[in-house]
């Protein structure tokens, strides 16, 4: 409690923020700053001094670098959010109010609403010009859109692609898997300083840090798995070279930098300006597959571009004057220009430091600052000026940025190096959805669908394997009582072939599988081939299909092979999202086309050597999907593109995800209350997700909602997600556990059968 007994806050901040504001001065802001609550206080030195200011190393004070007014706007920015601490609005929930000018500029320019709601909640927030009327408008900036607001950041005023995002391929936003990758760009400072032989058991500074890049970054992930990673390698002296591009990971990266620890010379400057541009052309190139990019910038001091940079009159006033000798402290005389007065030389050298700050803004413009991950590494004297290095990493999100000073010790710069190859594991774990396993390499290419009737005869070979009589092991399901896996008879549950029926009394009579030779597609961990039961009567050459049409899932990756839990897993988690589908429907009470039912799944154990060396290989086997295949969320929070849509038009438009859109697009009259509380079908998968975490007790949360739908048998649901509690990845490498609940409620919108259930509100 403050001494007039009222308790002190964010609101409280709030006020003597804007009492600042429009005090516009620097002495009131820093009075502001002191006695702000501690959560604003730390917001204000963290995100807005270090990227605003210029530290003075020798008085060890902070010097002002940019104009109050700018600076005063960037607190002003914080202090409007200092109050939601704690309330991370959900992504779908973010208002946009789209006028006639607004849309018809987002149809020229392909930006999608979607975009639009994740600028206001990732995106760099600045005061744009004030409207005609003079009414206070903000600029939001994100994946290489600029989107301009009114004053409440609801009502949308116009928005364009950014200078370079024109032709700027983007990934999709649920981008991940197999086929997403990592980029680590590394530049590293090669100016002449770098020869210097000042570390400890290293010949120079170069040798240490190629040798650590070589031991502590690249080693560590030679046999990482389930994740593909690209490096690309600058050298930054007075130009920027680029040594490497999109190379492997792998043992000839490890050999080159070794090589290069002995073998490179540093030389004259070291010039940051044409690095940074190099990054952003290598970044550009990989952009539509690369799910994160990392850059890792390391130099041993301040960068040197102003060394040539002119005055406005044209004077090179950083280059030595031949005519003037040398000062009293023996270095060379410097030129000079009449005409811009003594502060031309720390003019010129703000203005590069401010030009390094807006270029690594700048990737986080165009890339999402919640997708570009940055490290700056100051790796040299310590009394050196690493002010550049320190605001560069703070011009993006503290949660993807780090500033590391290690001085010169070969040890701390191991340290560094460890901390970045772990963060590296983080992130190209997540887009690869791979637990550390190596990918098969006898998964074959994806083939169109073969059209196959009941009674239709396959032959063993180029289509189809057809594994029949000793061939074909057993069946088995899950049992939730016993939680084991238990032989069936082998019986197709369904037959309507006369043939073999009639079969029965004949001799040879021997029934199996047929497994298709060509995949159809392939997620993060299974790939999916067509199936059906079969009988044959001469040894599996040839075999009639019988029974309904399956699809077989196999694992991605060579460990899982021979793993009798991997499938379990999946009977198991399918299993109990079942029953709780049951429980579901029983409480919903609904019409059929507002029921889910999820697929009965089995364990064909079948003989073949060519894919496991135990010589036996299980297959998940699962009746096929017939309609339009849909997704309506996933295990990360994305939410399937027009939720509201009507189910006809669910059915005649594939669904995209990770729009994370669950409203309709707003527009100057809103539909009525009446219209918004109708419960329809298209509510019922996310409702089932947030069902599923309440009955649980908070304890499991199923999502990846995945299937087809129609009006007479409602949801068929395959493959889904649950989420457990214990954080231990229960039910496989797609359990994000509570890190994944959190993101489901951060884009959930209770809708009609959420409220009509009485389900609980949940806060990410």
């Amino acid at each position: 409690m403050h001494a007039c007994g009222k308790a002190a806050g964010p609101g409280a901040d709030r006020v003597r923020v804007q009492a600042a504001r429009e005090e516009n001065g620097l002495t009131e802001l820093i009075k502001v700053a002191s006695v702000a609550s501690s959560s604003l206080h730390t917001r204000i030195l963290r995100n807005i001094l270090p990227a605003t200011f210029i530290e003075d190393k020798s008085q060890q004070r902070i010097n002002m670098a940019y104009t109050n007014d700018s600076i005063l706007n960037g607190i002003s920015n914080l202090s409007t959010s200092a109050g939601n601490e704690g309330d991370l609005l959900a992504t779908s929930r973010i208002s946009i109010v789209s006028h006639t000018h607004g849309r018809e500029c987002r149809a020229e320019r392909g930006i999608e609403k979607r975009e639009l709601q994740e600028a206001v909640k990732y995106g760099r927030k600045e005061r744009a010009n004030p409207g005609r009327e003079g009414g206070t408008r903000w600029r939001y900036t994100h994946k290489g859109a600029v989107y301009i607001t009114d004053e409440s950041s609801r009502h949308e005023v116009t928005s364009w692609k950014m200078e370079g995002a024109e032709d700027l391929p983007m990934p999709a936003l649920a981008l991940a898997g197999p086929n997403a990758s990592s980029h680590v760009v590394v530049v590293v400072d090669c100016s002449g300083s770098m020869r210097k032989n000042d570390v400890p058991g290293y010949e120079s500074r170069s040798h240490a840090v190629y040798d650590t890049l070589a031991k502590d970054l690249v080693e560590k992930h030679l046999n990482s798995k389930g994740y593909s990673l690209k490096l690309s390698l600058i050298e930054m002296s007075d130009e920027a070279e680029v040594v490497l591009e999109r190379v492997a990971w792998d043992e000839d990266l490890v050999s080159f930098f070794k090589r290069r620890a002995t073998s490179k010379y540093a030389k004259s400057h070291g010039n940051y300006l044409p690095a940074l541009d190099q990054a952003l052309e290598l970044l550009k190139g990989g952009a539509a597959s690369q799910s994160s990019m990392f850059l890792i910038f390391l130099s041993d001091g301040a960068p040197s571009d102003h060394n040539f940079k002119s005055c406005e009159h044209g004077v090179q006033v950083w280059q030595p004057d031949v005519y003037a000798g040398r000062t009293f402290h023996g270095k060379p005389a410097l030129n000079k220009c009449d005409l811009c007065g003594p502060t031309v030389r720390k003019t010129l050298q703000e203005r590069v430091y401010s030009d390094c700050v807006y270029k690594m803004k700048n990737l986080g413009d165009l890339f999402g600052r919640d997708r570009m991950h940055a490290a700056t590494v100051a790796f040299g004297p310590p009394a050196e000026n690493y002010t550049v290095l320190h605001s560069m990493a703070a011009a993006l999100p503290k949660q993807t940025s780090s500033f590391h000073k290690l001085g010169l010790s070969s040890n701390l710069l191991q340290t560094a190096f460890t901390a970045l190859s772990s963060t590296l594991t983080t992130l190209a774990t997540d887009a690869g959805g791979g637990r550390g396993l190596t990918l098969r390499k006898n998964i074959t290419s994806h083939k169109e669908r073969q059209e196959i009737e009941e009674d239709q005869v396959l032959n063993s070979g180029v289509d189809w394997d057809l594994y029949c009589g000793a061939a074909f092991v057993h069946k088995m399901h899950y049992n939730s009582e016993t939680n084991s896996m238990e032989k069936i008879d082998v019986t197709p549950s369904k037959v309507s072939f006369e043939q073999f029926l009639q079969a029965e009394t004949r001799q040879g009579r021997q029934m199996g599988v047929a497994h298709a030779t060509f995949s159809l597609a392939n997620g993060a961990e299974r790939v999916v081939y067509q199936c059906t039961d079969v009988v044959s009567f001469d040894g599996g050459q040839t075999a009639y299909c019988v029974g309904p049409k399956l699809v077989a899932k196999q694992t991605m990756h060579q460990e899982l092979m021979d793993d009798a839990q991997f499938h379990k897993r999946f009977c198991r988690t399918q299993r109990e999202a079942e029953e709780l589908a049951v429980m579901f429907n029983r409480r919903l009470a609904g019409s059929r086309e507002w029921q889910l039912q999820f697929l009965a799944c089995f364990v064909y154990t079948v003989r073949d050597a060519r894919y496991s060396t135990k010589g036996l290989v299980d297959v998940l086997v699962e009746q096929e999907l017939e309609g339009k295949f849909t997704k309506w969320n996933n295990n990360a929070g994305g939410v399937a593109k027009g939720m509201n849509a009507p189910m006809s038009q669910l059915r005649a438009n594939v669904m995209e995800l990770g729009a994370i859109n669950e409203d309709d697009e707003e527009e100057e009259e809103e539909s009525s209350d009446e219209d918004a509380d109708d419960p329809k079908a298209e509510h019922v998968p996310q409702c089932f997700s947030h069902f599923t975490h309440q009955v649980t007790n908070g304890r499991k949360l199923v999502c990846d909602i995945q299937g087809v739908w129609n009006a007479e048998d409602g949801f068929l649901l395959t493959d889904p997600v649950i989420h457990h509690h214990s954080d231990t990845r229960r039910n496989g490498a797609t359990d994000r556990g509570n890190a994944g609940m959190t993101k489901f409620f951060a884009t959930h919108t209770c809708n009609p059968l959420c409220r009509r259930l009485g389900l609980t509100r949940v806060f990410a």
